[in-house]
């Protein structure tokens, strides 16, 4: 499993950035915070989902069984996918105008510490991100879904979502995705999706 791997890069980054980078809102946003992230030939991005007992979904599922739905262990996994092809896409078109891609990462971190009303936070040192965002491509929807459930999930604990993107072909990649609950897989498998430019302007 994934979730232990010591090369992962520092980048926490909580709901109100995430809401920034990808459209789902609640109570269908299934991605917490990103826990970490790696660059490489094959990027990989560690995200979260803390689930309560006042989650909307348990009024009927089950009234008297807080047990956490398999479809949303499934989208909260694909909204890590969405979240790790933006910032992939966010350094790629940085670096294709000359510059590293690590400001991108410097830049978010920058943000989150504005969200934190930290007395670090720079506005200028995040301007560019809002450049990046008009063009920016982001994960369309899914176009194949893979996923196998190995164990239940309940209320009280946190799900750790593990995504790596495994192959770019045309508009379509794919990833291999997981979730861990308190250190067990719940949840494996693939997903692929359509990549497309944004319908509208990326709010950052």
């Amino acid at each position: 499993m994934k979730q232990y791997d010591e090369s992962k890069l520092d980048l926490k980054l909580g709901s109100e950035l995430v809401q920034l980078l990808i459209p789902h809102r609640r109570p269908l946003l299934l991605v917490d915070g990103v826990t970490g992230y790696r660059r490489a030939e094959q990027p990989t991005l560690w995200a979260r989902r803390m689930i309560t007992a006042n989650e909307e979904i348990f009024a009927g599922h089950f009234p008297d069984l807080h047990l956490w739905p398999g479809i949303y262990t499934q989208e909260g996994m694909g909204q890590a996918c969405h979240l790790l092809q933006v910032i992939s896409t966010m350094q790629d078109a940085w670096e294709e105008k000359g510059n590293p891609a690590a400001q991108v990462l410097s830049a978010l971190r920058n943000m989150e510490m504005g969200f934190r009303m930290h007395p670090g936070y720079r506005p200028a040192d995040s301007a560019f991100l809002k450049e990046l965002g008009r063009d920016l491509a982001r994960l369309g929807m899914s176009g194949s879904v893979d996923i196998r459930f190995l164990h239940p999930v309940f209320a009280g604990q946190c799900i750790e979502y593990v995504v790596t993107r495994t192959h770019v072909l045309d508009r379509l990649a794919r990833f291999e995705v997981e979730a861990v609950c308190e250190g067990r897989q719940v949840a494996k498998g693939r997903i692929t999706g359509a990549i497309g430019p944004l319908l509208n302007e990326t709010r950052i």
